[in-house]
């Protein structure tokens, strides 16, 4: 079975990868519904208003009604209403009496009996509270209950009109109208919600989906750049949420890539230091006869010969299990520091010409494991010694140790050309970059690393065009505290 690896089959790796998610619950249709929703919620707030101003402008007319059939009634050659068309209004408006008020006096105008519960209203103290009690009275109100209205006429404010109408005629006006503001409000609250969602789709919607496909094209595959999500360059929140993804996704893949680069590293290493360690035996067997020839120059060099080879052969054993280098526990002992300093220095600088000094005190003495203080100041002169030469300008290196602080601190103090500003953040992480043209960037993880198993550490004091500067901390010994207090 084989994959499908053009840019057409990893879509569809994508999407068949990728959870779907629901109408219902997609983001686009729970922004229409909270959309619509608020301005059906915002409309509702003025549904029993609108219904009590209704229900007042329903109440007026009637009593204006009635006003006509009273001046009608009592006028009846000024106005020319009598008779049949007197009698359609009446009906029209159900009006069951008509009846005027002046001081005491009551003149029926239209009267007909009624039967059933009467509720009176004076419009004159009609107020907020009432008309929305009126409205919620009203839509309740049972099958044959009256209204007795009672307000001034227009065409006289010295008299009153109190006029009986059936209710169930408002309340069939209020139920239609109720129906007619119901699905107004919600056509209204569809549209607006559906403008709303049309100018947040493209701004908020699209956006988040092409972030969402991002993450799962990720997800699938971490270590392909060539799908990685390119920030729109937007500056709100979303495109934050962009850059920031983005620069994860720039860490993890270099995290990946560096874990395989490591697994691979330590598969070849331990396959070459297998080998490489028989190699190294025989040649300590060799030099081992070297020591024994009459030869005094042979004599001098055959022991940094055997030392150096035995750190090689020791080097290549711990390279053998899981793949990685696990340095051993340091083996604590008294050394002069000037002597392993000349000794790393020597070895560090060989065929390169850069010169070398020191003013370190010959009788200071330091608690820490030969081998790995010499691992460590070894990489440190040679990283100096490989860059000055790289610079093609003359330079040197120097030492010195400041005893002022709680710790020995040991500087390495060199003219090179300094590091590289995309080198510094990450100095001592391996395989994170090198100063050094064709550097692993292993050398100064590894001193760091040795350092530290001996209570000390590494510290970049300064870098620039006028050089760099290292200082290498080792503990005191025993009571040299004290006197460095005094």
């Amino acid at each position: 079975m084989s994959l499908d690896t053009s840019p057409e089959g990893l879509d569809a790796t994508t999407d068949a990868l990728t959870p779907d998610v629901k109408l219902k619950e997609g983001l686009t249709t729970r922004l229409l519904v909270i959309g619509a929703g608020f301005i059906f919620l915002t409309d509702s707030l003025f549904f029993l208003p609108t219904m009590a101003s209704l229900r007042d402008e329903w109440l007026l007319n009637r009593l204006k009604t009635a006003e006509i059939v009273a001046l009608a009634v009592t006028a009846p050659d000024s106005y020319g209403l009598m008779g049949g068309r007197t009698s359609e209004l009446v009906r029209a408006a159900e009006i069951k009496s008509v009846t005027i008020l002046q001081d005491t006096t009551r003149l029926a105008v239209l009267s007909e009996s009624v039967r059933g519960p009467i509720v009176d209203i004076d419009l004159e103290s009609q107020t907020i509270g009432r008309s929305l009690s009126g409205v919620l009275q009203a839509y309740a109100a049972p099958q044959g209950r009256y209204l007795r209205i009672v307000g001034r006429p227009q065409t006289n404010a010295a008299i009153k009109l109190e006029v009986v109408v059936a209710e169930g005629p408002l309340k069939d006006s209020l139920i239609r109208s109720s129906w007619q503001v119901l699905l107004s409000s919600l056509a209204l609250s569809l549209t607006i919600g559906a403008l709303i969602y049309a100018a947040l789709a493209d701004g908020f919607v699209r956006p988040m989906r092409r972030l969402t496909r991002a993450i799962a094209r990720f997800r699938n595959a971490p270590t392909d750049a060539s799908r990685a999500l390119v920030p729109s360059g937007r500056t709100d929140e979303i495109g934050q949420a962009e850059v920031a993804f983005a620069d994860m996704q720039d860490t993890v893949r270099q995290a990946f890539l560096q874990k395989d680069r490591l697994a691979q590293l330590g598969m070849a290493v331990s396959k070459i230091s297998h080998d490489l360690r028989h190699s190294l035996g025989a040649a300590q067997l060799v030099s081992e006869r070297l020591a024994s020839v009459d030869d005094p120059v042979v004599r001098a060099t055959a022991p940094r010969l055997e030392r150096a080879l035995q750190r090689a052969v020791n080097l290549a054993q711990s390279t053998l299990t899981y793949g990685k280098a696990r340095e051993r526990p340091p083996e604590l002992e008294l050394l002069y520091l000037a002597d392993v300093l000349d000794e790393a220095a020597e070895e560090a600088r060989s065929g390169l010409e850069v010169a070398f000094s020191h003013d370190v005190p010959n009788d200071l003495e330091v608690e820490a494991d030969g081998e790995h203080l010499h691992r460590i100041l070894t990489n440190l002169i040679r990283n100096a010694a490989q860059a000055i030469v790289q610079s093609g300008k003359p330079g040197s290196i120097r030492a010195f140790v400041d005893l002022s602080g709680a710790c020995i601190g040991l500087h390495i103090v060199d003219t090179g050309p300094g590091l590289p500003k995309r080198v510094q953040d990450n100095l001592f992480m391996p395989f994170t970059g090198s100063g050094l043209s064709g550097g692993s960037g292993l050398g100064l993880a590894i001193a760091r690393e040795l350092a530290r198993l001996n209570g000390g550490d590494i510290v970049l004091v300064a870098t620039g065009p006028g050089g760099t500067g290292f200082r290498v901390d080792l503990p005191r010994l025993m009571g040299e505290d004290a006197e460095a207090i005094d």
